[in-house]
């Protein structure tokens, strides 16, 4: 009802503007300005929304700058009297686009699903739940020769049996966002505009960490028949979308350094609409040395604080403090960025990483909320590990309470980093206003 609302406001907006210029002597033309951007990275607010996916792809260790190239276009088209305004933005990565074997587990049926890491890999440790027979069968013929269940089908390479790709390629984080906002007519007050904008990516995803109210089960999937949330999971029906309204506040003060005050205010239904209700705001500046010159240098700060991160862990704080310097050649532009998370605890959860190895079964690896510390993704996967952990799951002092204390603490020595606060990116790109 609210979307309706808003966009009947737009159009009698519009309407209003096109019969004021229909009295105009001189009709004014419209503005499109366009940008063209190659980011290493796509962050946003603090979220890395390709990095650390990838490094979660590639199991690799969390880093504060990960290379995980972006092409992002920007059109804006404005009304003639620069009030009504339009943007279209898009991201498509340019590397590691395609999905990956990331469990790096030997005998699948589906992505995602249980299996041995290596050849003689005890059953309790790749299968606790007793759910794929035949998998165990095809395992124990591989090792011995001989089949434990002769009602399955013997091992036949590539029919069925084998490594199996997750749904973890960077073209998942491909997207589009648009948006439609008011600018009021400057005052003693200040510039005020108001918006809508809308983000979606292109495909389902099971990438988005948040547990959805709608998901397809997936029976042989890591941690049992009961477990329907998986990131690893192909038959997850999610997806990376939310909306917002918003409302900016250029500040009557200090005018030279753009001063501006914005609050956005998340609506989105989707992922069980555990998004919805969000808030974010945030104080940003500029300033443009040279301005006018063909070298231009232009730092730009924003200052942004949630409230809350999500309706799941209901955490505020400042979500991030995002700093760039821009060096302009005529058109062109090189950027660099830096972003500073000094809340950590907002990122402290299994809601934003995800499980270990995107199993919820495995939520305990990731115990603390408080410690700043996250399963690391280059100690969860492929026959080494696989073999500490078992090792680690094995051992036995004689006491089941000494058991649970030794084996947590290996078990955090070893898979847990913490997780950087500080990351950074850069881009190169070219500008140009029609």
């Amino acid at each position: 009802m609210y979307d309706v609302f808003f966009l009947i406001f737009f159009f009698l907006i519009l309407s209003t503007q096109v019969h004021s210029e229909s009295k105009s002597e001189e009709p004014k033309s419209i503005t499109i300005d366009t940008n063209t951007e190659i980011v290493s990275d796509f962050i946003w607010r603090g979220n890395s929304f390709a990095g650390e996916g990838q490094n979660r792809r590639n199991g690799a260790s969390y880093q504060s700058f990960t290379y995980a190239p972006a092409l992002q276009p920007t059109i804006n088209i404005w009304s003639p009297e620069k009030k009504l305004e339009w943007m279209l933005f898009g991201s498509f990565q340019l590397t590691n686009r395609n999905d990956k074997d990331s469990d790096k587990r030997l005998i699948q049926t589906s992505p995602g699903s249980i299996g041995p890491s290596y050849l003689g890999e005890e059953v309790k440790y790749f299968d606790p739940y007793n759910q794929d027979p035949c998998v165990q069968s095809v395992h124990n013929q591989l090792v011995s020769g001989e089949p434990t269940n002769t009602s399955c089908q013997s091992f036949v390479p590539n029919q069925g049996y084998g490594p199996k790709k997750e749904p973890n390629g960077n073209k998942r984080a491909d997207g589009v966002f648009f948006s439609m906002s008011y600018h009021f007519d400057p005052s003693a007050f200040g510039d005020f505009t108001i918006g809508i904008w809308f983000y979606n990516t292109f495909q389902k995803t099971p990438n988005s960490l948040l547990p959805p109210a709608t998901q397809k089960p997936n029976p042989v999937v890591s941690s049992g028949t009961s477990n329907v949330f998986n990131s690893n999971n192909p038959d997850a029906q999610t997806r990376l979308s939310w909306h917002e309204y918003f409302i900016q506040w250029k500040l009557p003060i200090v005018r030279i350094v753009k001063p501006t005050f914005s609050y956005y205010t998340q609506y989105s239904t989707e992922n069980g609409g555990l998004m919805a209700g969000k808030n974010y705001l945030s104080l940003s500046a500029n300033y443009t040395f040279f301005e006018g010159d063909f070298f231009r240098i232009q730092p730009h700060l924003n200052f942004g604080y949630t409230m809350s991160n999500n309706m799941i862990d209901n955490r505020n704080g400042i979500q991030d403090i995002t700093s760039s310097i821009s060096f302009l050649f005529g058109d062109f532009f090189l950027k660099g960025a830096h972003i500073f998370r000094p809340n950590v605890y907002i990122y402290d959860t299994n809601n934003y990483f995800g499980y270990a190895g995107g199993d919820p079964d495995k939520s305990f690896w990731n115990r603390s909320s408080e410690d700043g510390k996250v399963v690391n993704p280059s100690r969860v996967y492929g026959a080494y590990n696989t073999a500490i952990l078992n090792a680690i799951e094995g051992v036995d002092t004689g006491n089941s309470l000494t058991n649970a204390v030794v084996k947590t603490y290996l078990r955090e020595s070893y898979t847990l980093q913490k997780i950087p606060i500080h990351l950074f990116y850069v881009s190169f790109g070219y500008s140009k206003s029609f």
